[in-house]
Formats: C-alpha cells, structure tokens, sequence
C-alpha cells in the first residue's frame, strides 16, 4: 500500500495598493485543485478565485499595502 503525502507550498509577497495577486505553484505537480489559505499582515477580507491545479487569484476586498501570506496543500 502506497500512501500519497501532500505536498505544501508556502510564501509571501509584498503588496502595493492591488485588488489581486495571482499566484503559480506549478512547481509542485499537482493533479487536482489544492486547497489554500491566504491571510494578511492588515485588516481586509481575502478569498480565492479561478483556482486551478497550477494557478489561483487572491482576492482583496480593498487595495492596501502590507505582506500577503499562502499557503497551497495538495496532492501530487
């Protein structure tokens, strides 16, 4: 029996005044939609949009300035 460990892609990135980021975590070889979480260093709302095996959007509710922190898990 083989057990499929996730693989977890971590990061950061410094934001000036934008609505979004989109993000690329090709690097891990997924097969399926990862799931992933997004927060920031000041108060606005965050969600996820046009989620893929190799990309996403992260959405903000305002533009702000501060550091956006994700996190992907996923399987290969």
């Amino acid at each position: 029996m083989t057990i499929a460990l996730p693989r977890i892609f971590v990061c950061s990135d410094a934001v000036n005044l934008v609505d979004y980021v989109d993000i690329s975590y090709a690097s891990l070889n997924l097969v399926n939609e990862p799931k992933i979480t997004a927060n920031a260093n000041v108060d606005v709302n965050i969600f996820i949009s046009n989620k893929t095996a190799t990309t996403a959007r992260i959405n903000f509710s305002s533009k702000f300035v501060g550091t956006v922190y994700y996190t992907v898990v996923g399987f290969r």
